[in-house]
């Protein structure tokens, strides 16, 4: 029977190495080593150097969706929670791929494009965004025909902006007024939702 304070020793080793020395130059070994435990108890949890990293990319991402479901569960009027939901995922995920990628690991930022390595995120966060865009159609404040296909465009086009946001190319040359206004445009358009006559 696994025991979840060894699990999570063997992927805070693996992080740091991930980190430290790069995906690429890390072995099982190492994270054996760095762990303080045998190559064989690592096996026993992890089949491969690829399970290892899943399981970072997936501590991670807990992490992200934690702080993503305290942003949608806010008391919060639903047109100013889909804002603040939009800008909080960005930035989280910023930290998220700073905080692991820059420095020798970039499988890290490659991985986290790869559908396998982010489904059941993805999965959650649709459902998050849906539960919004929920709220504002039943309380008569945002116009969609349909929740599930609204939150899977907007899932979709937040995706798209992800990689430009991340490098810094998203927005530049405009201050932060000026980016919040355009987005706020953009977001309440897609939902239908007009500020001027609420």
């Amino acid at each position: 029977m696994e025991n979840p304070k060894t699990r999570q020793q063997f992927i805070s080793a693996a992080k740091t190495l991930f980190v430290k020395k790069g995906y690429d130059e890390t072995t099982m070994i190492d994270i054996a080593d760095e762990a303080g435990l045998s190559r064989r108890t690592l096996y026993s949890y992890f089949e491969s150097k690829v399970d290892v990293f899943q399981a970072v990319i997936n501590s991670e991402v807990e992490k992200v969706l934690s702080q993503l479901a305290e942003i949608a569960n806010q008391n919060l009027p639903v047109q100013q929670k889909i804002v603040e939901f939009v800008f909080g995922y960005f930035k989280l995920i910023k930290d998220m791929v700073d905080r692991n990628g820059t420095l020798r690991s970039g499988f890290f930022r490659n991985a986290w494009g790869l559908e396998h390595f982010r489904k059941g995120f993805d999965v959650k966060q649709k459902q998050m965004l849906q539960d919004i865009i929920s709220e504002g159609k039943v309380n008569g404040v945002f116009d969609v025909v349909s929740v599930r296909r609204t939150a899977e465009i907007m899932h979709n086009c937040m995706r798209g902006f992800e990689a430009p946001y991340i490098r810094g190319k998203l927005w530049q040359g405009n201050t932060r007024e000026e980016i919040r206004f355009e987005a706020r445009r953009l977001i309440y358009g897609a939902l239908g939702y007009n500020s001027e006559n609420k």
